[in-house]
């Protein structure tokens, strides 16, 4: 089963905040943490970091959309690893991207992770999707 549902978490000053156990337990101690297209953060196991890398290997360098793709994911991709606090670093140039002070939310999104600064998370998802659901066949 994937990752699904949502936790609150407080990072501190340093950047570590403790990743939720439900997560922990799927993810392994090390994963990649990466951009996400959102201006949040996501985190992917490392066998899923790996089909995206080969994604973006097969897009088109001539491309400059496909180039600014592979810069903003692996070229912000750290590998990052749970302390014994059962507590992840961000990175501080992934805080500032992410918007990230202190209320952090982690996002289940099935194969991969998102962390979001919190007052954002709830800024974007005050929307309507009436007009979305009328085209989604549930």
């Amino acid at each position: 089963m994937g990752f699904m549902t949502e936790y609150q978490n407080n990072m501190d000053a340093k950047g570590r905040v403790i990743l939720p156990v439900k997560f922990r337990e799927n993810i392994g101690s090390t994963f990649i943490l990466t951009k996400g297209l959102d201006h949040n953060l996501t985190i992917y196991p490392i066998d899923e970091w790996k089909k995206v890398e080969e994604k973006l290997s097969k897009l088109k360098q001539s491309n400059v959309g496909a180039r600014n793709l592979k810069r903003l994911l692996q070229g912000s991709a750290v590998e990052v690893e749970v302390d014994n606090q059962d507590r992840i670093t961000i990175p501080q140039s992934l805080r500032v991207y992410a918007g990230l002070e202190k209320e952090l939310l982690f996002v289940g999104q099935g194969e991969y992770i998102e962390i979001w600064a919190k007052n954002r998370f709830d800024e974007i998802n005050d929307f309507d999707f009436s007009d979305m659901l009328e085209n989604i066949d549930f």
